[in-house]
């Protein structure tokens, strides 16, 4: 009879930790993979260009704001020459920086009314160096002329 309680017992024993290694297990691989929702360049950033103070916003689901002495362009509804529009943006990996195009869309009929293309890069997950080719220029190939530090806040 105590030979049986002692098989038991083992059993038992061997059960609990049969389950306890595959708990541990699954932890460990669990933890060891980085789960990011969104990209780190998602947030709102914030610039400094002689002496001016401005934001600019990536969602995670695609839009773009600027915000400039407490004014917000952009997103998902904003007015643009009176008529309804959206900012979205697209983002494209190259090698050590990414190509970024700002794209406002009339709401009515998804027609592109401008792009304004970029480049940028992380150099950590809250500072990025942006450069932007603003009055219909091209998109930069360097960050050595008009380029921003930017300071994620948010």
């Amino acid at each position: 009879m105590i030979y049986l309680r002692e098989q038991f017992l083992i059993i038992n024993c061997m059960k609990s930790f049969k389950n306890l290694s595959i708990l541990i297990l699954s932890l460990v691989l669990f933890c060891s993979f980085s789960l990011k929702d969104s990209p780190s360049y998602v947030g709102k950033w914030k610039g400094e260009d002689k002496g001016d103070i401005g934001y600019i916003t990536l969602t995670k689901d695609g839009y773009a704001l600027f915000e400039f002495d407490g004014q917000v362009m952009g997103g998902k509804s904003f007015v643009r020459d009176g008529v309804e529009a959206s900012m979205q943006y697209e983002v494209e990996k190259k090698d050590n920086y990414y190509n970024l195009d700002i794209i406002v869309k009339k709401i009515e009929d998804d027609e592109t009314m401008g792009t304004l293309q970029g480049i940028f890069r992380m150099n950590s997950d809250t500072e990025m160096i942006l450069a932007l080719g603003f009055d219909g220029s091209s998109r930069p190939t360097n960050f050595e002329t008009d380029q921003i530090t930017l300071k994620k806040v948010d």
